[in-house]
């Protein structure tokens, strides 16, 4: 396919229970198939998927389907990389499309064309009044998104400014290359962050997500991101400080979920210990979980 205004670009390592939701949510929409594509990159092994989805594919011309041997995280880079659509929009393999949503991300891309602005879309977790926020400086951007930058659903880019990366990204960050090349273009007027709710996620069950070290992902890796930043002079010190102590609560209600709740986890978790002096001491971690408690009880007397 040619030349679509939106391509969306979900990355799977084959989870049936998941991805074939996602698309029938994405083709039951109704909007015309010439204005979208869909691009599958696959790097798992379940047989049985592959087979599947080869079905599937026929009933839709828009649909591209490709194996590759990328690690979990780059593979989001491999469909970006086959994607043919004016905007890229990633489409994580466990959330479902709202109706409507696909209209939505198609008409946005079709307003936008000529401006082009660096978008993210966060799916109603930032809470705006204003669901669409504009903003004139990278800083801005960065210090408005918070850590919700490091979470690869609302990632988005237009196809011109991805051609613009290098063509080897082997050196991007392994566990956040999205946030990446979310952040290659720090020099432009115009960021968006839209938090117009348009998924909705597919309860995770006793389906794996990922087996990497959570707490040396979002307590090491992620806020060296933010640090790296700030050193090159492209956000505020107001910034840095405010996104990775946001990033802390966050830390905190992983801390909270998986440790306090002991919900199920196909996390490595023994890289907690790890995480302490780098960014975060445990006394940080130790405050920070009691207000997170804390909050937690007072919205649950409110109810």
């Amino acid at each position: 396919m040619s030349n679509p205004i939106l391509s969306l670009c979900m990355p799977t390592n084959g989870v049936s229970e998941w991805v074939f939701p996602v698309l029938d949510s994405i083709y039951n929409q109704g909007c015309k198939n010439t204005d979208f594509e869909v691009v599958l990159t696959d790097n798992g092994n379940n047989e049985k998927f592959k087979q599947d989805i080869k079905l599937y594919i026929k009933k839709y011309q828009n649909l591209q389907y490709f194996e590759t041997s990328a690690l979990p995280f780059l593979n989001e880079i491999e469909s970006y990389k086959r994607a043919n659509g004016e905007l890229i929009k990633f489409v994580n393999h466990r959330t479902k499309f709202l109706p409507g949503a696909l209209e939505l991300l198609i008409r946005y891309a079709k307003n936008n064309i000529y401006k082009k602005p660096i978008t993210y879309f966060s799916n109603g977790g930032l809470k705006l009044e204003d669901k669409e926020k504009y903003f004139s400086t990278f800083d801005e951007f960065v210090s408005n998104l918070s850590y919700w930058s490091s979470w690869s659903t609302g990632m988005t880019i237009w196809k011109e400014d991805f051609e613009k990366l290098p063509k080897d990204m082997s050196g991007f960050n392994e566990l956040f290359p999205h946030t990446d090349v979310l952040f290659s273009e720090k020099y432009r007027c115009n960021y968006v962050i839209n938090d117009t709710v348009i998924f909705d996620e597919i309860p995770q069950g006793k389906k794996p997500k990922g087996a990497y070290d959570l707490f040396y992902a979002f307590g090491v890796e992620y806020p060296s991101i933010i640090l790296k930043l700030y050193r090159n002079g492209c956000i505020s010190v107001k910034t840095y400080q405010k996104v990775t102590q946001d990033n802390l609560f966050f830390v905190a209600e992983l801390y909270f979920k998986y440790f306090i709740k002991k919900e199920y986890c196909s996390y490595d978790l023994s890289g907690l210990n790890d995480m302490y002096c780098v960014f975060y001491r445990k006394h940080d971690l130790k405050n920070a979980l009691i207000k997170v408690i804390g909050n937690k009880l007072k919205r649950k007397i409110k109810m």
